[in-house]
């Protein structure tokens, strides 16, 4: 008697893909739900203008002294 049935890791295997793509999934519905693209490109514009402002204001300081 083999020691590992194959048949039985195989539906094993294949049961975690299937609860993983599921999660995937979820995960996937969720994000769009709470509209986190969104969310997220706000924040990297903010963040961009924030930075543009401070390298702005580093510059009129060091230059104009």
């Amino acid at each position: 008697m083999p020691l590992l049935n194959k048949d039985k890791m195989m539906d094993g295997f294949g049961k975690a893909v299937d609860v993983v793509n599921d999660t995937a999934d979820k995960a996937g519905r969720y994000a769009k739900e709470k509209e986190w693209d969104k969310k997220i490109d706000a924040a990297e514009k903010a963040v961009t203008n924030g930075f543009e402002k401070f390298c702005s204001e580093v510059k009129r300081v060091f230059l104009n002294k």
